[in-house]
């Protein structure tokens, strides 16, 4: 049989390039111009904070789901479709039990939160609540999808799902700015997640459930510990550099929002990869192939192709700031682009890299990783408490990410150059028996 020109891994990945960039085209505008025009200056910079913390919310279901898209893609690969089709309930039952979590742990942290960005609450901890538990929900279906190589209902339900959130927002921002905000964000997940049920359930309709925990029971809590401890000190630092935005004039931290919409373009192609890669490096591992060049030509697209995308919004991004009324008021923030593009394409790099070694039930990666997200952490506390705090600017916000980030990035390259033998020698977990 004639194989794909593209490969099995960069033509699905070029079809949901496609799709995805459709929807990035509405999510832009959404982005750019809706949530600003009905979210005060104020309270814009508080937009990216509150999505992290709503990660945070839904940090332990994520943490569960990984190890789960790993061993489904196992019995994908297998043809063992009733293991399947449990793992999907079980799967659908954790979410509800992650969801009960993060409702009772609103009054802890949540007030706290609000009161750093001087925002009111209203229904806003409860917006923020199901939109990260549909956020996390969503990829229990997208996996399924995504391990059955049903990558043609990805990409159309995924082109789909932006212009549903933002006809969502437009009926829902006018009412309340925030709260708005994360109730239409909480629509395209859901739209996904219906229509991955759909596909899954119509595919499966008369195959038996079969046991699959026993069997996996080892293999998933030795893939569980690496993992919550690699989620745990990524999503704390992420706390810590988001909050650092409360610090910095409100002018400044709604110039960042607007300027990460823009340099998060950088980060499109990569994030087409990383979406494919974890299914085919995942297969490609249990026939004990070699991943390495794969590996590292996801690496190299990832960032050389963001990299030209940052310096084509460098370039034109001062004009673009200064002819467009609303975004004027940050036009003397447009230098920051190309950093900030530059920023973002090394993260999506080292998400490929992080993507594939999951993928092969490496975890060599958090010997520095960990310690690195740990430094930067106690960095930040440091630096915003007592007499160390400085009078915090983008440049301080960006310092701080970068450094980690380019950190990651050099322990990643360093890493990939170990012999195949060596790296499997070192930390290599045996899943599969």
């Amino acid at each position: 049989m004639k194989r794909p020109a593209l490969g099995p891994l960069f033509g699905p990945a070029f079809a949901l390039f496609c799709a995805f960039r459709f929807g990035d085209v509405v999510n832009a505008v959404t982005g750019i111009w809706l949530v600003p025009r009905y979210v005060p200056q104020d309270e814009l910079g508080a937009v990216l904070p509150l999505a992290q913390v709503a990660t945070a919310l839904a940090l332990p279901l994520s943490i569960v789901l990984t190890p789960y898209a790993k061993l489904l893609n196992v019995h994908a690969e297998r043809g063992e479709r009733g293991k399947v089709k449990a793992m999907v309930r079980d799967a659908a039952l954790a979410a509800a039990l992650a969801l009960a979590a993060a409702l009772a742990l609103v009054p802890v942290f949540m007030p706290a939160v609000f009161r750093a960005f001087g925002i009111q609450d209203g229904n806003l901890a409860l917006a923020i609540v199901f939109s990260s538990m549909i956020g996390a929900v969503a990829p229990v279906f997208t996996e399924t999808l995504r391990a059955l190589r049903r990558f043609a209902t990805v990409s159309w339900s995924s082109a789909l799902a932006p212009p549903l959130r933002f006809a969502v927002m437009c009926v829902a921002l006018p009412f309340r700015g925030l709260t708005g905000y994360f109730v239409g964000q909480a629509a395209a997940p859901a739209f996904q997640s219906a229509v991955a049920m759909w596909d899954f359930a119509r595919r499966s309709r008369g195959v038996r459930r079969e046991r699959w925990w026993s069997g996996d029971r080892a293999d998933f809590l030795a893939y569980l510990l690496p993992l919550a401890v690699s989620s745990v000190s990524g999503n704390v630092r992420g706390l810590a550099e988001s909050m650092t935005l409360a610090l910095v004039p409100k002018i400044e931290s709604a110039a960042w929002y607007q300027l990460t919409r823009f340099s998060e373009i950088a980060a499109y192609a990569g994030l087409s990869i990383v979406f494919v890669l974890f299914p085919v490096a995942s297969a490609r591992h249990e026939r004990g192939d070699d991943t390495r060049p794969m590996l590292l030509r996801a690496m190299s697209l990832a960032f050389l192709a963001g990299a030209a995308i940052s310096a084509t919004l460098a370039l034109a991004g001062p004009r673009l700031f200064a002819s467009v009324g609303f975004l004027r008021p940050f036009a003397s923030f447009t230098p920051w682009l190309l950093p900030l593009g530059l920023l973002a394409s090394a993260r999506t790099a080292s998400a490929c890299f992080t993507t594939h070694e999951l993928a092969c039930r490496r975890f060599r990666f958090l010997r520095y990783t960990v310690p690195v997200a740990v430094l930067e952490t106690l960095a930040i506390l440091l630096l915003c408490r007592g007499p160390l705090r400085p009078a915090w600017h983008l440049p301080g916000v960006y310092a701080v990410m970068a450094a980690g980030t380019l950190a990651t990035f050099a322990g990643n390259i360093l890493d990939f150059l170990l012999p195949r033998a060596a790296r499997e020698r070192a930390v290599s977990v045996d899943m599969v028996s």
